[in-house]
């Protein structure tokens, strides 16, 4: 059986619920960060690689995009 607050059970919004709201909210938030971020890590690792397959060295990418050299060569 799902959770049913006082509010929920009586028909008013209480602090729990506004409480739950806001943390909800604030995750959603933070999850809508992490996935730009893991795009925004996935298409620098490809321009790498595809740097890579076209003769850059790949010294010079380890440090241009802070990446290992495994990272690169995967």
């Amino acid at each position: 059986m799902a959770f049913v607050s006082i509010g929920q059970k009586y028909g008013f919004v209480s602090a729990g619920d506004v409480f739950r709201k806001r943390l909800a909210d604030a995750h959603a938030e933070t999850q809508k960060v992490r996935d730009k971020l893991n795009k925004a890590e996935a298409e620098k690792l490809e321009t790498a690689r595809a740097l890579y397959r076209d003769g850059v060295p790949l010294e010079t990418l380890v440090l241009r995009f802070n990446l290992t050299k495994d990272q690169i060569i995967a």
